[in-house]
């Protein structure tokens, strides 16, 4: 379990010094007897914090190794954020082209701050008279196709796809980037 910020100088303090020293496990039932409401510290934690400030002097985590975060700093963050509020159907793409990062720093972001994309649904609203109007419409079309003035070649079946003549897009690959549905 990590500990804050104050939790170490005290671990230290509950140890003691010169011959007034207590042991590990002395000091981890001591702090979580003090402190209930939190969640238990284990034994290892007590030694590598003990241990810490016995080599170092400090009580602060020594320096991360390895590559420093480059694409997913907090000013990228901050972009990122910024740019979804700004534009919520923007894909993972266009902001990745237009922040200058990789489409999985954007998406890397976005999940941390719990962000989805939501497809949109559009429903049909049914008046009363909807039913009525599909019944003429059936008994139309089965009176022309009876009377062979229209065939079902004639028809023309889609799955409630917009196809549109003017270029505009369908709502198919849409997405609305939100935390909350």
């Amino acid at each position: 379990m990590e500990l804050s910020e104050s939790e170490p100088i005290t671990v230290l303090m509950m140890r003691g010094y010169g011959d007034r020293i207590r042991s590990y496990n002395e000091v981890t039932h001591l702090f979580n007897d003090s402190f209930p409401e939190r969640n238990p510290i284990s034994r290892s934690a007590v030694e590598k914090t003990i241990k810490r400030f016995e080599e170092t002097g400090s009580v602060k985590n020594r320096p991360r190794s390895g590559r420093p975060r480059s694409a997913t700093t907090e000013e990228k963050c901050l972009e990122v954020m910024q740019s979804i509020v700004e534009n919520p159907h923007a894909s993972t793409n266009s902001m990745s082209t237009q922040l200058g990062i990789s489409q999985s720093s954007v998406c890397k972001v976005l999940h941390q701050h719990k962000f989805k994309p939501y497809k949109i649904h559009l429903v049909h609203e049914l008046n009363e008279d909807d039913f009525d109007h599909r019944v003429e419409f059936c008994d139309e079309m089965m009176t022309n196709i009876d009377n062979r003035t229209i065939t079902l070649n004639d028809i023309v079946f889609s799955d409630e796809a917009t196809f549109m003549l003017n270029g505009e897009v369908n709502r198919h690959n849409s997405r609305l980037w939100s935390d909350t549905n």
